[in-house]
């Protein structure tokens, strides 16, 4: 495999189609996916662009591994500002279209500027064309595969948003094949350059190049063993999916409940994985995959187990059949179920509405996604909402995004990964709860303090050099980071240790940490809500700027880190 990288640009002011070849160093120092799209925004808008103007790119990009038959690699990045929190964002997506991408000659695509009317790009035999998509405007996300796949055929795969893009809800998402750029108002971005969907033809090309055939196939063959020999990819993942981690974390008394004011729900094992099981109709794989994580139901994809949470949970539903349901409106107007529940949250809490009733929230739900009465404040978003009411304190969010479900007051790691997430509360920059709760690589004390530092640190480079490789983020529950850089290098010819893995992810984490900053980012972006703080989480933070090597006040890399890690041309 080649190192050059096709990156198509799209100016939709212009309907101009622009094809470039990066430069085989700038591949070697991101990679792709993630890494890259925050290299590339830097050429392309100043961190502090409005996310919803017409010239603020939108990424969809491939790794180096997307369709290489490796495990688990079957996916691409979405990559843009976002506008429910101002950071850079990336999310991670399954399903066919990266390897479309790459078999119709794009390993990624840039989009800018604004269409006059809603339209659709189509892709096929690497010719792209724009065509009018009025005809979709409005309808939920269904019937838009549906028409989609009148007009271009069965053998498609598509980027779409839903109609509540389209009505402003600042957290609306994109859907892929049934999979989904789920946080961080993707599908806002997209609809805002009057895109309503991206089609890609299905093309039958052989696109596997390893470098290092024999190496490679004996390095993925590895990497199965380990899968295999994980109780947790071998057995829990496939056979509960995501939601086989809610009577676990119920029990260890750090599921978050009504907005983050409890920490255990006494009826969660009936919205639990071995619950779901009961309702499963079919389990769903993405390309290359072997754990299989997906569940589908009589009503379609999922819920994954934040979504019980955050729709179940976190609200006081435990009727599963409500919150499927539930989960299913989400997937037909196209919303991340994660904030839609954290506003919902905070919405009943201010206005002292009691928690667990089903009307209410079914009711809350349908106007947050037509954007109607009280709906149209919750889809600002919990930060927005709460600021609006008088109560921000409420807002169970860092950096503006809503928590998911694990209690920080319990799990001290994964608070410091919430605080210093680049795209704002997530567990997914550092998911700690490998080592704290699932004892991977080896358990340790959640509630301890010190040292933490250097394991989130650990954690966050590794996860960055995973995602710009393109590894789902399951595979790191089976298989180290050395394995994952031999199946890199065999496929691409690189030579990469694994510290030099590390290193790359280093740069990308701290290059994220730069745009931040230069969009209006400070030290006290990085604390945590005040109903949870914890005392000793000034000095975890403090030891985690230390170990980072940024300045103690700012959070900006000092000099010296930039210089060690090629970003100097940044100051």
């Amino acid at each position: 495999m080649s190192l050059e990288y096709r990156l198509t640009h799209l100016n939709l002011t212009k309907k101009t189609v622009k094809n470039k070849k990066l430069d085989a160093s700038i591949i070697k120092q991101f990679l792709g996916g993630r890494g890259l799209g925050v290299r590339l925004y830097f050429e392309f808008a100043s961190p502090d662009i409005d996310p919803l103007d017409p010239e603020a790119p939108i990424f969809f990009l491939t790794g180096p591994l997307t369709g290489s038959t490796g495990p688990l690699t079957g996916r691409f990045h979405c990559v843009f500002k976002s506008p429910l929190t101002g950071t850079i964002f990336d999310s991670s997506c399954g399903g066919y279209g990266g390897v479309y991408f790459v078999k119709n000659g794009i390993d990624g695509i840039v989009i800018t500027g604004r269409l006059e009317s809603p339209s659709i790009i189509y892709i096929e035999d690497e010719k792209i064309s724009f065509h009018e998509g009025i005809y979709l405007k409005g309808k939920k996300i269904p019937e838009r595969i549906g028409k989609l796949k009148e007009k271009f055929g069965e053998d498609i795969s598509y980027i779409m948003c839903g109609p509540s893009a389209e009505r402003g809800v600042i957290f609306s998402n994109l859907s892929s094949d049934n999979r989904y750029f789920g946080r961080g108002g993707g599908g806002l971005v997209f609809n805002s350059k009057n895109l309503l969907a991206l089609v890609v033809k299905r093309r039958e090309k052989n696109i596997f190049n390893p470098f290092d055939k024999e190496r490679f196939n004996y390095v993925s063959d590895e990497i199965d063993k380990w899968i295999y020999a994980n109780p947790i990819t071998s057995q829990g993942l496939p056979e509960f999916g995501t939601s086989l981690l809610l009577n676990l974390i119920n029990e260890l008394k750090i599921l978050p409940h009504k907005n983050f004011q409890e920490i255990f729900f006494e009826e969660a094992d009936k919205i639990s994985g071995e619950s779901l099981k009961n309702k499963v109709i079919k389990k769903r794989a993405c390309i290359g995959c072997k754990i299989a994580c997906g569940r589908i139901t009589d009503k379609g994809e999922g819920p994954e187990y934040e979504t019980l949470w955050a729709l179940g949970a976190n609200l006081g539903i435990s009727d599963l059949d409500a919150v499927i349901e539930f989960n299913k409106l989400c997937a037909d107007y196209g919303v991340d179920t994660i904030s839609l529940g954290g506003s919902i949250a905070a919405f009943l809490e201010i206005n002292q509405i009691p928690f667990g009733d089903i009307k209410i929230v079914s009711e809350l739900i349908n106007k947050t996604l037509e954007a109607l009465d009280e709906g149209k404040d919750i889809s600002l978003g919990s930060r927005r909402l709460a600021e609006k009411l008088g109560r921000k304190e409420l807002s169970m969010t860092v950096k503006g995004l809503e928590l998911p479900a694990y209690h920080p007051k319990g799990i001290y790691g994964m608070a410091l990964s919430y605080g210093t997430s680049n795209r704002g509360g997530c567990h997914l920059r550092a998911y700690m709860l490998a080592p704290e709760v699932l004892g991977i690589p080896k358990l340790i004390n959640r509630k301890m303090s010190k040292g933490k530092a250097g394991i989130v640190i650990y954690l966050q480079n590794s996860h960055c050099a995973s995602d710009s490789s393109i590894f789902c983020r399951f595979l790191g529950l089976a298989v180290s980071d050395d394995y994952l850089s031999r199946l890199l290098n065999a496929y691409t010819g690189l030579d990469l240790s694994t510290v030099e893995f590390q290193k790359i992810g280093e740069r990308i984490y701290n290059l994220e940490r730069i745009f931040n900053i230069k969009a209006g980012f400070k030290r006290e972006d990085d604390y945590l809500p005040p109903r949870l703080y914890f005392d000793e989480y000034e000095d975890m933070l403090d030891e985690y700027y230390l170990a980072r090597g940024w300045d103690e006040k700012t959070g900006f890399p000092k000099q010296r880190k930039l210089k060690e890690l090629g970003l100097e041309w940044l100051v």
